[in-house]
């Protein structure tokens, strides 16, 4: 449904009109095609309570079929008077409605009064109003909302419309714009003033009505007397009244529909292509609006990435540069570079840690699995520092200001905002792959080393301990100077042999990716952070497909 598909975030001024159009419209598309392939004319009866709607549906008829009386309302449902050949409630664009055919003997003892949710249709076989569907409608003013959309729903699917007022009634705000709104479209009407008495003015009337900005015409302006008592007789008889038939039998001739629904049908395509058109250019500006939003998003981003970089970089200071170099001439002094190395990759893992704080005695761990460790004791406090700024952020200044629109409810959903555990979980996900990534660098770099030497810096244990320490390098901010840290500490070790040269500096290669990916890792929580709030958006603007579809339809109209 058009309803459904339609969708916006409410970042300008045009929210309400998409909700209202993408509630209208479906309706009158509906009612579009349904008339289109409709060959009958359809009048309804339209007015405001106690104006003697049902009494004058039942005169132009001749039959007592919808009830009348004092007490109001009357007209429940809406009451309809059809040839049995004609097949209305295909494609019925109110499928809502329940439809109950009865023949007219059914209601000559007690007419109809209708039911709301239903519609009496009644069946008959005369040929004089065979091309016609005649409706008795609930009242405009209804105090049951129900009955008055009932009403309205059955004016747009007509094609002639009798509207009834009375001399005390004709000014009354409702059907007073009702009205104003079926001379507005140009729809065929017969303005009937009914139950006036003697001395009624009708030339004083229509001034009124002028000074009021409704015009309805003279020649489509009638007046019924009052008639307090059998109505119906009376009525037929009163010569003004037969010559309202006369003229409604002569415009509404079978020759004649034709025209009226032709005439009828082009202005309703042109109403429709010209609703279409205005939602479509209101559901540009959104797509426009929207557009703008996602580079000040961007925006966003950039500076909370920023910010959380800047305060990484923080951590590394002049003293963890000096420690970093200590532990690496303690790598290369401390082994037996012809003998199988010792023990010193325990101090490799723990002493890093001992700079940090984060000291504890545990059993020695080796390769990926002292990696992985690490990453338990990765202070996550910058990362959601960084966090409940974008979420502030945000709010502060891509927040709608209406608070009933779309996006300024959906921004403050619960779900939205990344959890303390979706934190950690997302952060340790991405060590995993970086240790991943970490051990099969190493992996390769040990297979391009000579088999049978076990000597110098490509020592396997020295190997994993610089890949290690760079790890609690980067880990504690140091990401932007690894390098040159690296470089200066390990230079002094090193001798010209080409295998030794290649492996310093595979490790410097493996120390500057490794910097960026553990960088990009910490970046990523802002990332997945931001994703959301794009899916976020992303679920309340209407889908391309809609928009394409909506445009071939205007082709179509």
């Amino acid at each position: 449904m058009l309803n459904d598909a339609i969708k916006c975030p409410g970042l300008t001024n045009g929210t309400n009109e998409i909700h209202a159009l993408a509630r209208e419209l479906p309706k009158r598309i509906s009612i579009f095609f349904y008339k289109k392939t409709m060959p009958f004319a359809s009048v309804v009866f339209i007015g405001g309570t106690g104006t003697g709607k049902s009494t004058l549906f039942n005169t132009f008829l001749g039959e007592n079929l919808s009830e009348t009386g004092v007490e109001r309302p009357k007209t429940c449902g809406p009451i309809v008077y059809i040839h049995k050949d004609c097949r209305f409630d295909n494609n019925f664009p109110f499928p809502a409605i329940k439809i109950e055919r009865h023949f007219p003997e059914y209601f000559r003892k007690s007419p109809a009064s209708g039911a709301p949710g239903s519609m009496i249709v009644i069946e008959h076989d005369r040929k004089d109003l065979s091309h016609l569907i005649l409706a008795d409608t609930p009242d405009l003013d209804s105090v049951d909302g129900e009955n008055r959309q009932t009403a309205e729903n059955l004016y747009l699917l007509s094609d002639v419309v009798i509207f009834v007022t009375s001399q005390e009634k004709y000014a009354d705000e409702v059907p007073y714009q009702f009205l104003r709104n079926i001379i507005q479209e140009k729809k065929p009407y017969f303005f009937l003033i009914n139950k006036v008495r003697e001395n009624f003015n009708k030339e004083e009337v229509l001034n009124v009505m002028k000074s009021q900005g409704v015009s309805p015409l003279r020649e489509r302006t009638w007046l019924i007397p009052f008639e307090p008592s059998a109505p119906l007789n009376m009525l037929s008889e009163y010569p003004g009244f037969n010559d309202l038939l006369d003229h409604f039998s002569e415009e509404l001739s079978k020759k004649k529909i034709k025209g009226i629904k032709k005439r009828q049908f082009l202005r309703d395509s042109e109403d429709l292509k010209t609703g279409i058109g205005r939602l479509l250019n209101l559901l540009e500006m959104e797509k426009r609006a929207a557009d703008k939003w996602h580079l000040r998003l961007n925006s966003i981003i950039e500076e909370t990435s920023s910010v959380l970089i800047e305060e990484e970089q923080k951590r590394f200071s002049a003293k963890s540069r000096e420690y970093l170099s200590m532990e690496i001439k303690r790598l290369f002094t401390k082994y037996d570079l012809l003998a199988r190395p010792r023990r010193c990759i325990k101090e490799i893992i723990i002493s890093p840690l001992r700079v940090f704080g984060l000291i504890k005695k545990s059993k020695v761990k080796r390769g990926k699995e002292a990696l992985l460790d690490l990453q338990q004791k990765i202070d996550l406090t910058p990362v959601r520092t960084s966090i409940e700024r974008l979420n502030r952020l945000v709010l502060e200044k891509l927040s709608p200001q209406d608070e009933y629109s779309p996006l300024f409810m959906e921004l403050r959903k619960p779900g939205l905002v990344l959890t303390n555990e979706e934190i950690m979980v997302c952060v340790k996900e991405e060590q995993e792959r970086l240790a991943a990534w970490l051990e099969k660098r190493f992996e390769e770099l040990s297979e391009c080393l000579p088999k049978g030497k076990k000597w110098g810096i490509y020592s396997t244990s020295i190997l994993w301990g610089m890949l290690i320490l760079s790890v609690e390098a980067v880990a504690g901010g140091g990401f932007s100077v690894l390098d040159a840290v690296l470089d200066s500490a390990i230079a002094p070790f090193i001798t010209k042999g080409a295998v030794e040269l290649f492996a310093y500096h595979e490790i410097q290669k493996i120390a500057r990716e490794l910097a960026k990916r553990y960088q990009d890792g910490l970046l990523s929580v802002v990332y997945f952070q931001s994703k959301r709030y794009e899916k976020c958006l992303e679920s309340l603007m209407t889908k391309e497909e809609d928009v394409a579809a909506l445009k071939k339809l205007v082709s179509t109209l």
